[in-house]
């Protein structure tokens, strides 16, 4: 199986229209990085994107990372954790629905000749946008109505698992959906979005845990960009790159200090 790596689809599939016409016979596994789109209102709708999806990209397998605009994997009707051999781990799956797998938190995954760690969630910041315009409160709130998930971030106990599983661990790379606080986009903030009301709670969680084990890339989406953040940090959004090439990417500019002159890179690249 080849895999690769893409951003936040938010139901828009039509990335993958190319990348079909080229992959026919070869399996394909595509690492989605939250914000899937198919299951955000938990409705007939939801039903039908999966059907589609799984119909029109036979030869496709989605791993998809939770983000915030969506469902945990684990409320899903008939949802069972299956073994999957091609990544040797357990993953959420739904029968009728087999070619979308939902990766678990904190556990190492192998995608090909590499092994890669999720973490989904985060924070909305349009939560209280999304609460208000269905005269919904946190107390009153309906998912189905709204599209907002209380529990959206991990919690502190979950923090706290995979804090302890990953320390002292070895991986090429991290899967997220938000980032460190230390690798957080901030100029691609919204700016009618008051910064001081936004729950950092997970980012800052990343921040302390990042240097607690050994990782070669990381990558996230959320922020909506496709960039080079830091060194070995990438964001992605609609780019869709194949694991082999971010890797050698990396090993290259460890050996040279080179990147390919039109990489996308971030104005805090060369932060120290």
């Amino acid at each position: 199986m080849i895999f690769y790596v893409t951003g936040d689809c938010h139901g828009q599939f039509s990335r993958f229209d190319n990348l079909q016409e080229f992959n026919t016979e070869i399996p394909v596994g595509i690492i989605c990085l939250g914000d899937f789109g198919i299951n955000f209102y938990l409705n007939k709708n939801d039903e039908k994107n999966k059907k589609w999806l799984c119909s029109k990209y036979k030869n496709f397998v989605f791993y998809v990372v939770k983000g915030n605009h969506e469902a945990r994997p684990s409320v899903l009707k008939n949802i069972q954790k299956v073994f999957d051999n091609e990544v040797f781990q357990y993953v959420w799956q739904e029968p009728a629905y087999p070619n979308i797998r939902y990766l678990c938190d904190g556990v190492p995954y192998t995608f090909g000749k590499y092994i890669g760690v999720c973490i989904g969630g985060a924070y909305s910041v349009d939560k209280f946008y999304r609460l208000a315009r269905v005269n919904c409160t946190e107390e009153t709130n309906n998912p189905k109505l709204t599209g907002w998930f209380a529990d959206e971030q991990l919690t502190k106990e979950e923090m706290e698992v995979i804090a302890s599983n990953l320390k002292d661990t070895k991986v090429d790379f991290v899967f997220t959906h938000t980032c460190p606080i230390d690798f957080q986009p901030n100029d691609l903030f919204l700016g009618f979005i008051d910064q001081s009301k936004v729950d950092s709670t997970m980012e800052i969680w990343m921040d302390e845990i990042k240097d607690t084990f050994d990782w070669k890339i990381w990558c996230f989406g959320h922020y909506h960009a496709d960039r080079i953040e830091r060194p070995h940090v990438e964001q992605f959004f609609k780019d869709m790159e194949e694991l082999n090439v971010i890797y050698e990417r990396w090993d290259k500019y460890d050996k040279t200090g080179e990147l390919d002159w039109w990489l996308n890179k971030s104005p805090n690249f060369y932060m120290k």
